[in-house]
């Protein structure tokens, strides 16, 4: 059977969204048989294997809220234009509705009904990848209730209602009356800027409280007591940067996110916990540094605490310029710190000094390199770096035509000190 009436493969690429060829050869090979040659393009993948061992660290939050019940699911995706296809993200919307029925776990999810009724949600994915021929893929999905509570939710780099590039929702209980909703969202917008990792003392492991302890300096010589008070106060000052409840609050640091809670909506209020997705997230990376408990330079404030970096105006910009000693800027997860406290400061760029990157950075032949610039990338965080790079530009041709391209476009900006990087961005007004 070699000839095949055009509507019948018309109807198997709507259903399967793969390509006219493949199409019309399973409608030969199942003898014109549209269910048969649904199955055997499912087993046939529908794309080659090469495209799904592609990164994809681009992608789209898509979250829901109903009444105490909120979900946030993850659709991954190669490239941020694929990410603002509104076909996209319509099917990221549709999958967070499902993933809500489906009780918020991913294996549920990816096995529920499709949302356009053809197959399950899995079967729903890999036809948006053939679709638009890249690695789409759902990474994760996460889910929050409360029994008596009130959920608040906040997108941060929202495309479009119910999604976005950083997501938070957080259950806190205690809370009534009108204003509750908004205390709420407020304090999922500050989950998004602090990115705390517990919702109480109480949920921080034993385990990391205890590497926290075995942390301390050995070299220093301390009587028992004074060594004590050193874990405790160390301990406190970590509980401070991880613990939500004990963050400084980001939209009034004159108070903790407690005290704005007590403030608000009164002495009952109390934070049941919270989740936090960020699109390109390594979630598995995330939980190594975790466990290792190596906060010092890892998570959020020290960024913003140290000195002498500051805050300075060039024009209608802010700009966080970060001090040239300290600790480098050693991976992603340095850089979604960073990227915090700038905006925690409302920073409109970051300028950040060659001497704090990483030895490895420069040859840009690293994982490292493309994981940090992804970051900024993700988050739509402007970095201008700074310092002189003419040896090293030399010696790479590499180099030089990335700096070159980075600074046309103007979301990388390498200068070679904060007087040029002022120039520019006054030109550029």
């Amino acid at each position: 059977m070699n000839k095949i009436d055009i509507n019948l493969v018309k109807a198997l690429r709507k259903r399967t969204a793969a390509g006219v060829l493949s199409c019309r050869n399973a409608l030969i090979d199942t003898g014109g048989d549209l269910d048969a040659a649904v199955k055997l393009l499912h087993e046939r993948h529908l794309f080659p294997a090469a495209i799904e061992r592609r990164p994809a660290a681009e992608g789209l939050l898509a979250f829901l809220v109903n009444a105490r019940r909120g979900v946030i699911v993850e659709l991954a995706a190669e490239t941020d234009f694929v990410a603002r296809n509104p076909l996209f993200q319509e099917a990221a919307q549709a999958i967070a509705r499902t993933t809500l029925t489906a009780g918020g776990e991913l294996a549920e999810t990816l096995v529920a009904p499709s949302p356009d009724g053809q197959g399950n949600v899995a079967d729903y994915v890999r036809r948006l990848a053939t679709t638009f021929g890249e690695n789409v893929h759902l990474r994760r999905a996460g889910a929050l209730s409360t029994d008596k509570g009130v959920i608040g939710a906040y997108a941060h780099h929202a495309p479009a209602p119910g999604l976005g590039r950083m997501v938070a929702l957080v259950a806190i209980s205690g809370a009534a009356g009108p204003t509750a909703g908004s205390v709420a969202r407020k304090v999922a917008m500050h989950i998004v800027g602090a990115a705390p990792l517990w919702s109480s003392v109480e949920t921080v492991p034993p385990s990391i409280r205890e590497q926290k302890r075995l942390s301390i300096d050995k070299g220093h010589d301390h009587t028992p007591d004074a060594r004590e008070i050193d874990i405790e106060a160390r301990l406190e000052r970590f509980y401070d940067q991880t613990v939500l409840p004990r963050q400084r609050f980001l939209l009034d640091p004159s108070m903790t996110v407690a005290e704005y809670l007590v403030t608000e909506v009164g002495p009952e209020a109390l934070v049941e916990g919270f989740v936090c997705f960020r699109v390109g997230e390594d979630a598995a990376h995330d939980a190594r540094v975790a466990e290792a408990a190596e906060f010092e330079w890892t998570f959020g404030n020290d960024w913003s605490d140290e000195r002498p970096s500051k805050l300075t105006a060039v024009g209608d910009e802010r700009v966080f310029v970060i001090s040239p000693s300290g600790p480098k800027l050693r991976d992603d997860r340095d850089a979604v710190d960073l990227i915090n406290a700038a905006w925690s400061a409302g920073a409109t760029i970051i300028a950040l000094p060659v001497a704090r990157l990483s030895s490895d950075f420069l040859p840009l032949s690293t994982r490292k390199a493309g994981a940090i610039l992804q970051k900024f990338s993700n988050f739509r965080t402007r970095v201008a770096i700074m310092g002189d790079l003419s040896v090293e530009m030399e010696g790479s041709h590499a180099l030089r035509d990335f700096v070159y391209e980075s600074n046309n476009r103007g979301d990388i900006i390498f200068v070679n000190d904060l007087d040029a990087l002022g120039q520019i961005l006054l030109t550029s007004r």
